[in-house]
């Protein structure tokens, strides 16, 4: 089973990159490295002893991204990739706007058309907005406070009226606070 990862050579892409080596998934990694580091995927194959996949693209990039389903046999994608600084979201909403909601469109229009429907959203705990008690729960309204966080609720929002529509389609929504640690 091939595992597309968009921004997998990012902090948390390239942790789940080498989780899912280790449990014998092979791995594409899909990034553009404009936030990671292109010595990330040569890492990881020292880390897993396992060669991975590696098409530096820009996940919003259709005709790209048709490459990567055409050059390999993905059957899931985990989708990382986007604009993640809170602070620069409030100075460029435009950009992170048309960024992570673009690249979320494209990568789910290509996956249809190559007839992989099965995504992991790497969304974010700041969908709880301020207003919910904790602990949270997955069933709470969700809401943001900035321009980074809303992308997140939109995603959410799209990727789960996308599910509704066609039960081909097999959505999950991750979201977890700032994740800290390294590779042992």
């Amino acid at each position: 089973m091939a595992i597309l990862l968009t921004g997998g050579a990012g902090y948390i892409g390239s942790h789940t990159a080498a989780a899912c080596a280790a449990a014998g998934y092979d791995v594409v990694i899909a990034d553009d490295f404009s936030n990671s580091s292109p010595d990330v995927p040569r890492r990881l194959e020292e880390i897993t002893g396992r060669k991975m996949a590696v098409c530096r693209v820009d996940a919003a990039d259709r005709e790209a991204m048709r490459a990567v389903f055409a050059a390999h046999s993905i059957d899931a994608v985990i989708h990382f990739a986007g604009l993640k600084a809170v602070p620069e979201s409030v100075h460029k909403p435009l950009e992170y706007y048309e960024n992570n909601l673009g690249s979320t469109f494209v990568l789910c229009q290509v996956m249809q058309e190559a007839g992989c429907r099965r995504i992991v959203f790497s969304s974010s705990a700041t969908v709880y907005g301020m207003n919910n008690p904790v602990p949270f729960k997955e069933g709470m309204p969700t809401s943001a406070t900035n321009p980074y966080g809303y992308t997140k609720v939109m995603i959410e929002q799209i990727l789960t009226d996308l599910a509704a529509s066609d039960p081909r389609w097999s959505v999950s929504l991750l979201r977890y606070f700032n994740p800290i640690g390294a590779h042992p």
